[in-house]
């Protein structure tokens, strides 16, 4: 069974692609249940700890911030209904599960 998504911060004060590959991948592989099974987790974590553990600085500058948005996205289908992953409004360092704001 999926772990629950724990509202609230996931990391913060860092925009360094090393630290959210890491964090986020964690995540994901947390909430996929430990075993990184489904539509796309196991694809996205396998990438990201390949390009964490072994890309060259060259290909780790090339490819780091699209797998970093594709880590989120995939985080986000973790997101119950009026809520997503990313950064909160009003501090871009602070990335996690939130409440979507009503704009009235």
């Amino acid at each position: 069974m999926p772990a629950k998504i724990e509202l609230g911060t996931l990391i913060h004060g860092t925009l360094r692609n090393e630290d959210l590959l890491q964090a986020f991948a964690s995540e994901l592989y947390r909430l996929a249940g430990g075993t990184g099974e489904g539509d796309q987790p196991q694809g996205i974590i396998n990438e990201a700890m390949d390009l964490l553990d072994n890309a060259s600085e060259e290909k780790f500058e090339e490819f780091a911030s699209e797998l970093v948005n594709d880590l989120m996205d995939a985080l986000n289908e973790y997101a119950p209904d009026g809520y997503y992953f990313g950064s909160i409004e009003g501090d871009g360092s602070d990335f996690g599960f939130w409440a979507i704001e009503d704009e009235d």
